[in-house]
């Protein structure tokens, strides 16, 4: 909460968050007071989420970069796990960074090996695949699954979707009902697993990091 700060204007509310550089700004409500609160941001760079209703408005203020197009899923059902993975705590976080770096960027939060959602698969003593959490709130009854990666050499053997299972089941057992998670839209693999663990469609959106025109 220190790091984020909210802006409204009529029926929109755009928050901005400073836990990374440059500051993500993610919009909430219609478009009825976009233009205004984007007026009225300075910054000269952001990494924005916006929806394709927004899309128009947006780059009357910013100009896309280094953007994609994402896919937001939720899931409202149990998930029964799969195969065999092992825990991971906070002692497996170097371990851990170096699987990720193996491959493309994904989004690691280490704070977030304290929630207990997040597991592994490993061969011959190593980490080859890995599925957990950004968030996870009781509070709210919310969680978010993410850093899910398997070694470039080990995919297509189904290890995704056996992390993910084992960190869906475990947040289920902590009484948390409801999941979501944004994938790359292009990624059809990477789409399906989600699928056939039972995820659907929220909806899509630009994401990526904009300069002020």
């Amino acid at each position: 909460m220190p790091h984020c700060e909210w802006r409204q204007a009529a029926n929109t509310i755009v928050l901005l968050y400073d836990g990374f550089s440059p500051r993500m700004m993610c919009h909430y409500g219609d478009a009825s007071g976009f233009a205004q609160i984007l007026a009225s941001i300075e910054e000269p760079r952001v990494w924005a989420n916006v929806r394709p209703a927004f899309e128009d408005i947006f780059r009357q203020f910013y100009r896309p970069e280094r953007s994609v197009r994402m896919r937001r899923m939720y899931l409202e059902q149990p998930v029964a796990a799969i195969g065999e993975a092992v825990p991971l705590f906070p002692s497996d976080r170097a371990e851990i960074e170096n699987l990720l770096a193996e491959g493309e960027w994904v989004l690691f939060l280490p704070a977030c090996l304290a929630s207990g959602h997040y597991y592994g698969v490993r061969e011959d003593g190593r980490l080859i695949a890995v599925a957990g959490t950004h968030v996870a709130s009781h509070r709210y009854n919310i969680a978010a699954l993410g850093s899910v990666f398997t070694h470039p050499g080990h995919r297509g053997k189904g290890l995704a979707g056996i992390c993910s299972s084992h960190a869906l089941a475990s947040i289920r057992r902590a009484g948390i009902s409801r999941v979501v998670l944004n994938v790359e839209d292009q990624k059809l693999a990477a789409r399906h697993v989600y699928e056939r663990l039972g995820f659907q469609t929220a909806c899509t959106y630009l994401d990526g990091e904009c300069a002020r025109i």
